[in-house]
């Protein structure tokens, strides 16, 4: 159980990793399309300012939002991988996209179509947050235990 927590709090630290510096990165191409300043001592400082502020301020935490995402589709996973026969880790891969599918798609709804994510502003933008939660997904299947009660197939 202890090692599927751990692996749990993994794959939330992957999956908000990536939609931070996501995010941040996708504000600073657009600064620099605009002809602002952007360099790479600017790039590192406002990488680590953002990994600390996005999940530790604002309304909705980042880390928050991910973690529950990412709760409900590993728990719907586990309980899909009693009656299927597809591998843990592209069971959990597939559940870690939708959780982070449906953080970028429902919260515009229920914030009067604002996109509280940046880096989910675009078509691409979106893709690559599904690809984040697919990867955090990935590592979560993988790395929980065989024989424990709680296991997946």
């Amino acid at each position: 159980m202890i090692k599927q927590i751990q692996a749990f709090l993994i794959s939330l630290i992957i999956a908000t990793f990536l939609v931070v510096t996501h995010t941040t990165a996708t504000n600073l191409i657009w600064l620099h399309s605009i002809n602002m300043p952007v360099d790479f001592q600017l790039v590192l400082a406002t990488m680590a300012t953002d990994l600390v502020d996005m999940n530790s301020r604002g309304a909705f935490p980042t880390i928050a939002l991910i973690f529950v995402g990412l709760l409900i589709a590993f728990v719907s996973a586990r309980i899909i991988a009693l009656w299927s026969s597809i591998k843990a880790p592209y069971l959990y891969a597939l559940a870690g996209g939708a959780a982070l599918l449906a953080i970028v798609a429902l919260m515009p709804m229920a914030f009067y179509n604002l996109d509280l994510i940046a880096g989910a502003r675009t078509v691409a933008g979106r893709a690559y947050l599904v690809v984040a939660g697919l990867i955090a997904g990935y590592y979560f299947g993988s790395h929980i235990q065989k024989g424990d009660s709680n296991e997946a197939n």
